[in-house]
């Protein structure tokens, strides 16, 4: 206790402060500007996509490094984190192509040439690809937002490796289809939509049903929402018709035109740019000027991917679908884990299905699905209009 004492009540000396000189505090230190260029694109290859994205902004030494490698670089943080990489591609890409091909995201990365050529052009390139890949992360977190809305609070969770690849499976899938068969005035045959879906396997268009119930259910709630809805809320009729897009069918009618607009712009509406757009008058002319033959046109994805299933239905002679069409969102199925080991195997069983190499083909009968895509009505934006 005495030798304590006697410790505490010496005196210290104090030091004279040191000044450091901007060398001095780096000397001995890693500095990421400092290191080989080879040793800073191996670092930006290992880290996600998020990681790559704030290293861009170090310095505009190190973005000078990382735009002229982005192709090697993003190439390796695509196969991690966005698979499928066939079908990223072709959502990525405009117009359509046969199959979705087992190119590597380096292969399909060498194939983009840069709008324009030069620096320039390379530049808007990884731009334009990473502006994609961020839309495409951040439907991932609203996903299971929307996935999970009529569960129960102990039921809400995050959706784990396999689903979260199932659910861009499907994105990428419905994103393709509007580029193709929603974008612009629509010319092509009723049975396009069809043909299109039977290059998927039965697997792969429950996990694209999913998606797609999941987000119409979402648009209904968020942004165009029904009357009825609408009066639940504040209990005034003549109120909710102000704010409400129409009741039953011609609900149903506005809800499908506006899911035309595609994965991009349905994003920027959920997440909160629908409030600021202007109210229900400023939405439909946004949507008029985003897609100005929306209206024109049908919505087809829902009854191209029916067709193909009751097709295959028909074709094994089953009562009934392996997969259940209704039912998203729920607890269980499409892009979620099923409950019993039983239904989880049923995704091998028809996943591969699809395609030139399925069962199916060679099968169907020229022109069928057109009595089905024939049904859906034209495009609507503004209820009690014909």
């Amino acid at each position: 206790m005495k030798l304590f004492s006697q410790i505490v009540s010496q005196s210290t000396p104090m030091a004279a402060p040191v000044v450091e000189t901007g060398q001095q505090r780096l000397k001995g230190r890693l500095v990421l500007d400092e290191l080989p260029v080879e040793i800073v694109v191996e670092i930006a290859t290992n880290l996600d996509f998020e990681g790559f994205g704030s290293m861009l902004g170090v310095s505009s030494f190190m973005r000078c490094i990382l735009q002229k490698y982005w192709r090697y670089i993003l190439s390796s943080i695509i196969e991690r984190e966005f698979t499928p990489v066939g079908l990223f591609f072709r959502a990525f890409e405009t117009g359509e192509v046969t199959g979705v091909g087992n190119r590597s995201a380096r292969e399909w990365l060498g194939r983009l040439t840069g709008v324009g050529g030069g620096r320039d052009g390379r530049d808007r390139e990884m731009d334009r690809i990473m502006n994609f890949c961020r839309g495409v992360k951040l439907w991932e977190a609203e996903f299971q937002r929307f996935r999970f809305y009529d569960c129960d609070v102990g039921e809400m969770r995050l959706m784990n490796g396999r689903e979260r690849e199932r659910f861009r499976r499907g994105l990428f899938i419905w994103d393709w289809f509007a580029r193709v068969h929603h974008a612009g005035r629509q010319t092509r045959r009723t049975a396009e939509p069809v043909a299109f879906m039977r290059r998927f396997s039965t697997t792969e268009l429950h996990e694209l049903n999913d998606v797609w119930e999941t987000v119409w259910a979402a648009v209904g709630r968020e942004v165009c929402p029904s009357v009825t809805a609408v009066m639940e809320v504040i209990g005034d009729r003549s109120l909710a018709e102000g704010i409400g897009w129409g009741d039953g069918e011609e609900n149903r009618q506005i809800l499908g035109t506006v899911m035309k607009l595609g994965p991009g712009d349905l994003l920027r509406l959920l997440v909160g740019g629908g409030g600021r757009i202007g109210g229900r008058e400023g939405l439909v002319r946004w949507i008029r000027l985003s897609e100005p033959w929306i209206e024109d046109t049908t919505e087809a994805l829902s009854m191209a991917v029916l067709s193909v299933r009751h097709e295959r239905e028909k074709m094994m002679g089953m009562e009934r679908s392996p997969f259940p069409v209704e039912g998203f969102p729920g607890r269980y199925g499409g892009v979620l884990d099923h409950e019993m080991e039983e239904s989880e195997e049923l995704r091998v069983v028809h996943g591969a299905d699809g395609g030139r190499e399925g069962p199916y083909s060679g099968r169907y009968i020229r022109g069928s699905g057109i009595f089905l895509i024939g049904g859906v009505r034209v495009g609507k934006l503004v209820a009690g209009t014909d």
